[in-house]
């Protein structure tokens, strides 16, 4: 099981892998899918947590308050987890105000079921280019609330980094989707 745990927090730029190198300094992408499949193997219901281990790998994960159906799983049963994230970055529309928009829709498993869940999640907003360090190949940027960041850049995106100057501004869309299924034990 290639678990990568940290994606889901990966940050704008920041990328755990990369599909292919691209020279574009107008416009960058980049997507990656995870999918992982594993056996509950143990399961800790007074903290929500349960064991999933496929071949030598195994992970705990924590069910959050959002979980319906957690009595339901069983140790044996399959779990599937599918992700997908795209990030696309280029420059700014001078007259976007750069406000952050964001939707989300959710689905679980319906009462009695066991545990499952999708998430699509969508987002765009504007930052302002700092600067870009080649060498740790990381970016700094200036959210609209002020806040500066360090990002890490992902190879396909560094041609679009290494072009930009200080004030630059970029437009950011990232697009997310989770699927998390049970499969009883037979």
């Amino acid at each position: 099981m290639n678990l990568k745990v940290g994606l889901i927090a990966c940050s704008l730029l920041l990328a755990a892998g990369c599909d292919t190198f691209t020279g574009n300094t107008s416009f960058a992408e980049r997507s990656e899918t995870v999918s992982l499949t594993g056996t509950v193997e143990a399961i800790f219901p007074e903290d929500r947590l349960f064991k999933v281990r496929d071949g030598g790998t195994a992970v705990v994960f924590r069910a959050g308050p959002q979980v319906k159906n957690f009595g339901e799983l069983e140790v044996g049963d399959t779990v599937t987890m599918d992700y997908y994230e795209s990030v696309a970055v280029g420059m700014a529309d001078p007259a976007d105000p750069g406000t952050a928009i964001g939707e989300v829709m959710v689905g679980t498993a319906a009462e009695g079921d066991k545990p499952g869940a999708a998430m699509i999640g969508s987002g765009s907003t504007v930052v302002e280019f700092l600067s870009y360090d080649e060498l740790t190949q990381s970016a700094v940027i200036k959210l609209a609330d002020g806040t500066v960041e360090r990002v890490g850049v992902a190879p396909e995106m560094r041609a679009f980094a290494a072009a930009r100057t200080a004030g630059d501004r970029i437009a950011v869309a990232v697009d997310r989707a989770l699927a998390v299924a049970v499969v009883p034990s037979e």
